[in-house]
């Protein structure tokens, strides 16, 4: 009877010390790659957020103004954009904005609604032209139109 030899293999478990150094080169050379691009990042995604939160604002109060059948405002109280119903201050939406964003736009009433969904003309005439937020260095001006629609320039 022939015995065939096999070979014997050790099995090892875990990585080597070198292993481990090369995957902790990588690592590290990723996570730097991050950092310096997330930093740029988080800071687009803050400007952005106020261009947004400002658009969707104005929107909301122009279709609440609509849907519900009476007149909204939108009112600036410090780091927050709310909607209101005119005349009884209940609010329906609220919005919170960067903290580090500069508005160019007073504290209290920034626009009134009407039903059918637009802007009234003597708030709209009475805002700054143009509106301005200045967040993470970049500044940003605002065209509002009578239905609500906002532009960036």
């Amino acid at each position: 009877m022939v015995r065939a030899h096999r070979n014997r293999r050790t099995s090892r478990s875990g990585f080597s010390l070198l292993e481990l150094l090369v995957v902790l080169a990588v690592l590290s050379v990723v996570f730097s790659l991050v950092a310096i691009g997330g930093r740029t990042f988080v800071q687009r995604a803050s400007e952005r957020s106020v261009v947004d939160t400002f658009q969707q604002a104005v929107w909301q109060g122009a279709t609440s103004a609509a849907a519900r059948g009476f007149r909204t405002e939108l009112v600036l109280d410090g780091e927050e954009l709310s909607i209101r119903r005119l005349g009884t201050g209940d609010v329906l939406r609220r919005f919170e904005l960067d903290g580090n964003a500069a508005w160019n736009l007073d504290d209290g009433q920034v626009l009134v609604f009407t039903p059918p969904g637009a802007i009234d003309e003597t708030t709209l005439d009475a805002l700054p032209d143009p509106i301005e937020i200045v967040a993470a260095g970049t500044t940003y001006r605002f065209e509002v139109s009578l239905i609500g629609e906002v532009r960036v320039r």
